[in-house]
């Protein structure tokens, strides 16, 4: 089949409404800094109410959104599938991803839109308060499949692994890749993720995956021992290994073939989407077939952008830069 579009992504649709904050504050909300919390509709209330009045800023997330977001914005062919609410939210993503381009796939729930509050401290660490909500009642009615045949690659994310519907969709998603020649793109996403479900991603990475995103820590949870390591067991199962060392820059394995990435000098304001960036930045270089060099010095000029300022987003200059690549 033809592949008429760039990159198809399926995860969680939320709204991430960025605050910023204090160490204190991350404290009196006896929250874990830095990492993703799963709230109720009850503690998220809380939070939103302890928040109140501070800084905040608000757009589309979700770590593959996130992706997908800039993916449009670099003028990629995407689409994107999903569940949302029949409420104001969910018609603020639908708008969104209109406005950018970015073929819908959202089903509608009874639950409310999903939302991430996300704290981010002077560092620029972020701790992330998520509210699945309808987005956890995504399943195989929703999967794309006409699309995932004429995409060049299929992403996820990790956080897909939270209901057994969702899995079952993801796995239905992967059949469609493989069968049609799609390359399937997977990003563990966060050490959470990987905590609760850790077997079932090393059979995703063994099985199914062409490429694989994940940082240093979720890289040495998965497998052990050094992100060097972690590169080379990535590799020998056939995948591209895509390994982000933060200020050290990025690795990137096919095979035997290492190649280091150099870091983008930046000031860190705010980590929040750095991953979900450099994922889009990667893929960008891939679907453009460049060489995986230049794709992951792409991803970085992304994330080293994205986190100079609060908020998921990218500057123009940043994009036009990659382009240049």
């Amino acid at each position: 089949m033809t592949k008429t579009l760039d990159v198809v992504g399926i995860c969680n649709a939320l709204v991430d409404i960025l605050v910023t904050v204090e160490e204190h504050d991350i404290k009196t909300l006896e929250l874990t800094k830095g990492v993703m919390h799963l709230v109720d509709d009850a503690r998220q209330a809380h939070v939103l109410g302890y928040v109140a009045g501070k800084p905040q800023v608000t757009e589309l997330g979700g770590s593959a959104m996130n992706a997908i977001r800039t993916l449009a914005q670099l003028g990629k062919k995407t689409a994107f599938a999903g569940m949302v609410g029949v409420d104001s939210f969910g018609e603020r993503i639908k708008s969104r991803m209109a406005q950018l381009g970015i073929q819908s796939h959202l089903g509608h729930g009874q639950e409310a839109t999903g939302s991430c509050v996300i704290l981010i401290t002077p560092d620029g660490e972020r701790t992330m308060n998520t509210n699945l909500g309808a987005s956890r009642l995504y399943g195989s009615a929703e999967v794309p499949h006409a699309e995932i045949k004429r995409a060049q690659v299929l992403h996820f994310c990790g956080y897909q692994w939270d209901t057994d519907a969702q899995k079952k969709a993801i796995k239905e998603a992967v059949v469609t890749a493989k069968e049609a020649g799609t390359v399937v793109s997977f990003d563990v996403a966060d050490p959470f993720a990987i905590g609760r479900s850790h077997a079932d991603f090393l059979q995703v990475i063994e099985d199914d995956a062409d490429i694989v995103f994940a940082n240093r820590e979720e890289a040495i949870m998965l497998y052990g021992g050094t992100p060097e390591a972690a590169a080379a067991k990535i590799a020998a199962t056939g995948a591209i290994a895509v390994i982000k060392l933060g200020a050290e820059g990025a690795l990137v394995q096919k095979g035997d073939e290492v190649f280091r990435i150099k870091p983008v000098a930046t000031t860190v304001l705010d980590t929040t989407a750095a991953g979900d960036m450099f994922a889009a930045g990667f893929l960008f270089g891939y679907t453009s077939g460049k060489s995986l060099q230049v794709s992951g010095q792409m991803a970085a000029t992304v994330a080293s952008d994205v986190i100079s300022r609060v908020g998921a987003t990218v500057s123009d200059a940043a994009l036009a830069a990659v382009k240049q690549l």
